[in-house]
């Protein structure tokens, strides 16, 4: 059963659900919460996904325009050029070119909750871009990470508001820490 704005917006205030939003009110939605974008990170050459997971291969990845602030969600990639800038700075989204889009809130799923990541509609609407997410599962804490791939070349707002998490409760619980590959805890790009 997926979780209405009042009971989202006390488990939020009693449990931390979700924090470092901005404003709550103006961030719920009827079945939601709006996330804002705190980092954009160029990719510049794709990885490798293998069958072992010391055999994986980290994109490559660019320049990274990010939140003064969240500078530290950035820190340990060997990203070479990083540039911390202020709310409202315009990002030049280049077309076909991936980035890694890296939330300013953090989420503390218990384990008998999970949420869906969405897009919100104004995200492809406004910048033709399309969002790459996937699920929160039970039991992670930290900040999300998906991928943005813009179609045409447009701009985007750091700070904007770009994806909605809705929650949903689970029937009997699951534990994220349990999972033999459970690696992005707390946050992490790879």
């Amino acid at each position: 059963m997926h979780f209405s704005r009042p009971i989202l917006k006390s488990l939020i205030e009693k449990q931390k659900l979700v924090s470092g939003f901005r404003d709550l009110e103006k961030q719920l939605t009827a079945n939601g919460i709006d996330l804002r974008l705190a980092a954009l990170v160029e990719i510049v050459d794709g990885g490798k996904l293998a069958v072992e997971k010391s055999d994986n291969k980290m994109p490559k990845l660019g320049k990274a325009f990010v939140l003064k602030g969240y500078e530290m969600r950035l820190a340990e990639y060997g990203i070479e050029k990083i540039e911390s800038v202020d709310e409202k700075f315009a990002v030049k989204l280049n077309p076909l070119r991936p980035y890694f889009a890296v939330t300013c809130e953090e989420v503390n799923i218990p384990s008998n909750v999970m949420c869906h990541i969405e897009s919100r509609t104004t995200l492809f609407r406004l910048t033709q871009s399309g969002l790459f997410t996937t699920v929160g599962e039970a039991g992670y804490r930290g900040f999300l990470t998906f991928m943005l791939l813009p179609f045409l070349g447009s701009e985007i707002e750091l700070g904007s508001r770009f994806s909605q998490l809705v929650f949903t409760e689970l029937r009997g619980e699951s534990h994220y820490e349990q999972q033999a590959q459970a690696n992005y805890q707390g946050g992490k790009l790879f």
